[in-house]
């Protein structure tokens, strides 16, 4: 009982966290058909595990005082679910108005389906409380075995639509033309394959119990374990839509870290001159966009700052030695410039007068060019012997002027 019992209430309790948020997120918009199609499907998909955990099924019984009675909530539950599954993938598909011609037919034939296995389960003798083995119980009771089988039928049928539909719609033009949408179809088509694998399993069992075999009752026990299981894609296929399209790139995530990196000994080297504007926002600490925008903004500040420092000694000693080295024209501005920066960075002089920081560059901003200048510039501050060499031929040359 204690694997039952962990797996249906923890899927159960993830269908309500996510009911949670989507009550509080679409709360503007209550009234919709959509949404209600929404909140009706996570609920019932949260609330059919929940009510299956054991624990529950004897809770729900003894509350009652109706012998089985929870065996009847949790497949109203189920039928609830697929049926509200499938409308909501119509509403998803088809304009309101199209959609509540057909959403009205699932509406009314699933409440018909729901008050018939009622007048059947108060039809039958089921005094014999059964937790996890209900159906291949009482599967040759002719009341409970029509129950069974329009149950799983409905089942099947409500899911496997759904399924249809989300796999049609992420193929259509103007759905892949969103790409996030679209995978959110296509998870939302894998949740409903769960509780159809259920009841096609269900109704195997179901018609060899008609005929006397038992041997594949286990199959009938575990089938549940699997339908609780498909609440794991359909958290995903709520999420996507609305989560991955804010999602950064993870590439791109981990080419600004290595920016970064690249020009932490640069921006170290030159703090500095005016450390008061070293900024990192609450919360952005990991974020290696907004760490990176602060680095280009404070190296563009120190840069502008050290400026009238500048030595044209350096700047022409830098620039012959690294054409004599045939660099390219890029790596030849980055020398020029590191060279700079490193002769007035570390000059004797008196320390520049402090400047207004620099605005702060707006999110979203593309950088790409700027990144890769001032990498190239710290690269060839920490590595190039021809920055060296620069700083130290326009030092000699500023003593031999100093001695004549």
């Amino acid at each position: 009982m204690t694997i039952f019992n962990l797996i249906y209430l923890s899927c159960g309790s993830v269908g309500l966290l996510v009911l949670a948020y989507k009550i509080r997120s679409l709360r503007s918009s209550w009234g919709s058909p959509r949404v209600i199609a929404l909140i009706s499907t996570v609920f019932f998909g949260a609330m059919s595990p929940l009510l299956a955990a054991p624990a529950n099924i004897t809770w729900v019984n003894r509350t009652t005082g109706v012998p089985n009675f929870a065996a009847l909530l949790v497949y109203s539950m189920v039928v609830c679910f697929a049926g509200a599954s499938v409308a909501l993938v119509l509403y998803w598909r088809y304009p309101a108005a199209e959609a509540w011609r057909r959403v009205r037919l699932i509406v009314f034939g699933y409440a018909a389906v729901v008050a018939t296995m009622v007048v059947l389960f108060f039809s039958s003798d089921i005094t014999e409380e059964r937790q996890v083995d209900f159906d291949t119980y009482y599967a040759s009771q002719p009341t409970i075995g029509v129950l069974l089988f329009i149950y799983f039928a409905a089942t099947a049928a409500g899911c496997g639509g759904q399924s249809y539909h989300c796999w049609q719609g992420a193929r259509d033009g103007a759905i892949s033309a969103r790409p996030w949408l679209a995978r959110g179809l296509l998870w939302y088509c894998a949740t409903g394959l769960f509780p159809v694998s259920f009841a096609v399993i269900k109704l195997f069992v179901l018609v060899l119990n008609w005929t006397g075999e038992h041997r594949f009752d286990v199959l009938s026990t575990a089938a549940p374990l699997l339908a609780s299981l498909g609440m794991i894609p359909l958290v995903v296929a709520m999420a996507l839509p609305a989560f991955g399209p804010r999602r950064p790139s993870p590439s791109l995530w981990l080419r600004r870290w290595r920016t970064y990196f690249a020009l932490r000994p640069l921006h170290r080297a030159l703090v500095h001159v005016n450390p008061a504007i070293v900024l990192v926002a609450p919360g952005k600490f990991l974020d290696p966009h907004h760490r990176v925008r602060r680095q280009i903004i404070e190296l563009n500040d120190w840069r502008w700052a050290l400026t009238p420092y500048f030595d044209l000694a350096v700047g022409e000693a830098a620039t012959s030695l690294a054409r004599q080295a045939a660099l390219p024209q890029d790596e030849v501005a980055a020398v020029v410039e590191a060279a700079q920066l490193r002769a007035a960075g570390t000059s004797g002089r008196s320390k520049p007068a402090q400047r207004r920081p620099a605005a702060e560059i707006v999110d979203g901003t593309d950088l790409n060019t700027e990144h890769d200048r001032w990498v190239r510039i710290s690269r060839a501050y920490q590595h190039s012997p021809i920055v060296e060499a620069a700083v130290a031929d326009a030092a000699r040359v500023r003593a031999a002027r100093g001695s004549d």
